[in-house]
Parts: C-alpha cells; structure tokens; sequence
C-alpha cells in the first residue's frame, strides 16, 4: 500500500460475531486511513468484534490484515 493511501478518506465497518440479535453494521467514514485503522485497533481487543475497512481506492482490508499491519 502506498503511504499516500493512510492520508485518503476511508470507511471502517466493524461486523460483530455475536448472535443475531446484535445489530446491523454500520459503516463510518474517516477522514484518513490512518484514522480508520487506529479506530479498528481499539475494535480489535474485543473477539466479538470484526473491523474490515474500504479504502478510497475501493481496497478491502480484512481483520487479518490490519492485525499484520499494526504489528
């Protein structure tokens, strides 16, 4: 990924695992990636919890690949 992709809008969608009666997902727009990701972060310390993020450039990028990114 290029680094001027982390300054582009981009939206963060964080799908639950939990049974169905939790609600729909909602996507929310950042105003960067980088805001996107830190906010999938926090997302991320609960296992019930799934963020996938759509970059401006219409990238998907998976639970699995934020975690590798943050490390």
């Amino acid at each position: 990924m290029e680094t001027q992709a982390l300054e582009r809008p981009a939206d963060l969608t964080i799908w639950r695992t939990a049974p169905a009666s939790a609600p729909l997902a909602q996507p929310e727009r950042y105003h960067t990636l980088r805001e996107a990701i830190a906010a999938a972060a926090s997302a991320l310390t609960d296992p019930a919890k799934q963020p996938w993020i759509i970059t401006e450039e219409g990238e998907i990028l998976s639970p699995n690949w934020i975690r590798t990114y943050l490390n």
